[in-house]
């Protein structure tokens, strides 16, 4: 982790993701930001669920070079992750989010790549972590996704009414937005598992 690139003893969010090939390889790879303002769960899972869609649309399976220009190419007004991190931020007591990361091969009927994620979250300063979040497959992950940018949009128009904020505005239609997305990227992936459901031959039934 290149820490002279961050405030000293800055809050980070960290996205650390373990990527398994065919053979069953495993290969690990980690990036970091400042957790402050956006390293939150809302903010950053859309980066995650559009690389999960990605490999989809192509028909490919992840890689940890992949994961890492997807992440490091900053697109759109949430700035992501990009700075190589080393270490393991379930022991980084300056991490207070972690989007630990499981990307396996793609499922040849559904065509969408394995995935586990668990989001470990603590306040800051507190020890142990306070909250952790998991979820498997990429169904569970973008509706985990819409429901944090959700409560994110709700919180924000909140805040915007409180101080008259047209900033936050744009911000919580900016998470609307975002929800209304990984909403419809659910809608799809839970479309394909009920296809690939369908189209299984039913079990004999013996006597």
């Amino acid at each position: 982790m290149l820490r002279s690139e961050l405030r000293l003893n800055a809050s980070l969010f960290v996205a650390q993701a373990a990527v398994s090939n065919h053979t069953g390889l495993i290969a690990r790879t980690g990036l970091i930001m400042p957790a402050a303002p956006f390293g939150t769960p809302a903010w950053q899972l859309p980066a995650l669920l559009s690389y999960l869609h990605r490999l989809h649309r192509r028909e490919e399976d992840p890689s940890p070079e992949l994961w890492r220009s997807h992440t490091e190419r900053q697109t759109g007004p949430v700035p992501r992750p990009h700075i190589r991190y080393q270490a393991d931020g379930l022991h980084d007591p300056d991490a207070v989010c972690v989007l630990d990361i499981q990307l396996g091969p793609r499922d040849q009927a559904t065509g969408w790549p394995a995935a586990d994620l668990a989001v470990i979250e603590q306040e800051e300063g507190a020890c142990p972590f306070g909250r952790a979040t998991r979820r498997h497959g990429a169904e569970a992950i973008a509706a985990y996704t819409a429901q944090e940018l959700t409560a994110e949009h709700a919180a924000l128009m909140d805040r915007a009414r409180q101080h008259q904020d047209t900033y936050l505005v744009r911000l919580a239609h900016l998470a609307q937005r975002a929800a209304e997305w990984a909403e419809k990227i659910r809608a799809a992936a839970h479309a394909d598992a009920v296809h690939v459901r369908a189209d299984r031959p039913r079990a004999r039934i013996t006597r």
